[in-house]
């Protein structure tokens, strides 16, 4: 069974997820955050050797703000094939308010993955699941669905708030997301709820 660790040294809920063999975070807060990330692996008894894989669930700046700097401390950036072309739609952020602790992901040393390949990736890790495209908060938003009903979705939007936005792409990430088993979500901004 995979054990879900909850981290937030920011605004941003990040999840490591401790497979048998491998363990996987999922996002990061905003760059500059690296000192109070490693605080809080301190609280939960954990240090960054503990980490082989980050997820970005989508490429907003107070989610991949840490990616390089966990790249260059050794942890495997994984990039699905429905994310390449945004994972610099945040550089011009951290460049316009003039961030010295921003390093834009060097695409030669990511580790790019086929949605298609995602379950044997994480079985891999001994983590049971799959990862999906859910896009309606952003294009290249994805959720990871465990196979015991946990789902880690990021910012998309909450099922009750659905018939808000009256959006079909985002109506079907969550039929999508209900499909495939979940049944507990995991936010990174919203409190974590059960499935209606």
């Amino acid at each position: 069974m995979t054990k879900i660790i909850q981290l937030k040294y920011g605004n941003t809920k990040c999840y490591l997820l401790k497979g048998t063999k491998k363990n996987l975070l999922i996002d990061t807060d905003w760059a500059g955050t690296l000192p109070k990330f490693f605080q809080e692996l301190g609280r939960k008894k954990l240090k960054v050797q503990d980490i082989d894989y980050l997820l970005i669930t989508h490429y907003h700046p107070d989610h991949m703000g840490l990616a390089t700097d966990l790249m260059n401390l050794g942890i495997s950036l994984v990039v699905l094939d429905c994310q390449i072309a945004y994972i610099h739609q945040s550089d011009y952020i951290f460049q316009k308010e003039n961030n010295p602790d921003f390093q834009p992901i060097n695409d030669k040393h990511i580790h790019k993955l086929n949605l298609a390949d995602s379950r044997h990736f994480l079985s891999e890790c001994r983590i049971s699941g799959t990862i999906l495209s859910s896009p309606g908060h952003s294009v290249d938003s994805i959720s990871l669905v465990l196979d015991s009903g946990e789902a880690f979705v990021g910012d998309l939007y909450p099922q009750e708030q659905v018939p808000l936005y009256n959006n079909k792409i985002l109506s079907h990430s969550w039929k999508k997301l209900i499909s495939h088993g979940a049944t507990f979500i995991y936010f990174a901004h919203y409190a974590n709820e059960k499935v209606i």
